[in-house]
């Protein structure tokens, strides 16, 4: 190889080292943004995990008010049966 191969070779390998740390320093800076993006949609899975917990537990609630008011209109309407039998 001659003096000029040499400087000319040198040269490419630097261009090549250049867009290396140029493409690492991107992809550095894309991970830095999809770790924060990923923290946030872990906050935002956490908290609509607790809501959902919340909402189930109110269902369950309404559900057995529900429950609880249908026997009681059924209790209701047996004491009105029994009024009228005894008349």
């Amino acid at each position: 190889m001659t003096k000029d191969e040499i400087i000319k070779e040198n040269e490419e390998l630097r261009l090549e080292y250049a867009k290396a740390i140029n493409t690492i320093s991107i992809l550095e800076r894309k991970l830095e943004k999809l770790q924060k993006e990923n923290k946030r949609l872990r906050n935002e899975n956490r908290k609509l995990r607790r809501q959902n917990r919340v909402l189930r537990r109110a269902m369950e609630i309404v559900e057995q008010m529900s429950k609880e008011k249908r026997e009681l209109d059924f209790k209701r309407v047996i004491q009105l049966l029994k009024k009228e039998k005894k008349r």
